[in-house]
């Protein structure tokens, strides 16, 4: 993570702005916020109806299960909220042709792997397998990436910006992270000559679990909680804690191998969040963030491998 300097808050002190002022009327960046939400529904309803209508169908499912069990007391209809749900109507469109772009000129010196379509030679029973090794270390590796060089970190500081830990949190990826990440994860699985089938697959499965681990939820999962993500061990990695800055990047066995695991028993983080001065709010403010002066600040310093 980062040191850079927080920009500096109000006095706790300083009076409230009086009613009736015009401080009171809707801001314009939350109108914008609005209007970009409203504009993200359109075209998600146009391009992706279906998904818009998972969405609506989890919003069902996860609400009630992070108000039974919830990790911290916040508001269903918090803060950032909209900019978040925004995050999540739109990036898979730019995200998916983000990931292809890059994925072509990854592979481009190393494209005549591919014609040798080495999976075809493998047995039926090694080739899945095969896949989900490959899939949970590049998925690894290319997350860490996110931490370890400042021009990546710039684009993946937006997701930890993060400070209210939830479901609909996990959408909260910048487009050219969100495609980075996918690109190195299934790079080696198009030189190996894997079909678009697994890609689909692989694309589902990290969404889903990207969507439990964020959720904000206590319960505890002692026979699986180093086996795959829960948010025990995700929000951890979350954690505005400085023990736990860069762990926690993959599955637990993955970042047990890679010595980046961090799962203290019975203790929770105290909070979540960075220092980098990524915008609270507005999905056009978070795709601007990386290419701001403010961003070069925020990427001075990241923490130790």
């Amino acid at each position: 993570m980062t040191t850079a300097v927080v920009p500096a808050r109000a006095p706790a002190s300083a009076p409230a702005p009086a009613p009736g002022t015009h401080e009171d009327a809707p801001s314009r960046l939350g109108l914008i916020t609005g209007l970009t939400f409203g504009a993200a529904l359109v075209v998600a309803l146009m391009l992706r109806g279906t998904a818009v209508v998972g969405i609506a169908v989890l919003f069902l499912l996860f609400v009630p299960l992070e108000k039974l069990f919830a990790f911290r007391k916040q508001k269903v209809f918090r803060r950032g909220l909209l900019t978040d749900l925004t995050h999540i109507l739109v990036n898979g469109l730019f995200s998916a042709v983000g990931a292809i772009v890059l994925v072509v000129l990854f592979a481009l010196p190393l494209i005549w792997v591919r014609g040798f379509d080495l999976v075809g030679y493998l047995p039926t029973e090694v080739v899945i397998p095969l896949a989900v090794v490959l899939v949970v270390i590049g998925n690894y590796w290319g997350h860490r990436l996110t931490h370890r060089v400042p021009f990546l970190w710039r684009f993946h500081a937006v997701h930890h910006s993060i400070e209210q830990m939830d479901w609909v949190a996990s959408g909260r990826l910048h487009p050219v992270d969100q495609s980075f990440t996918q690109a190195f994860t299934i790079l080696p699985l198009f030189l190996l000559g894997y079909e678009g089938g697994v890609f689909a697959g692989v694309a589902v499965f990290i969404t889903l679990l990207a969507l439990f681990q964020h959720a904000n939820v206590r319960l505890r999962f002692p026979i699986v909680r180093w086996i795959i993500n829960t948010p025990e061990w995700h929000h951890w990695h979350h954690a505005i804690d400085t023990r736990a800055n860069d762990k926690n990047f993959g599955l637990p066995i993955v970042d047990k191998i890679f010595g980046t695991a961090y799962l203290p028993k019975g203790e929770r983080p105290s909070g979540f969040g960075i220092h980098d001065p990524v915008p609270e709010v507005g999905y056009l403010r978070h795709l601007a963030y990386p290419f701001t002066k403010r961003a070069r600040v925020g990427t001075a310093v990241i923490g130790t491998p």
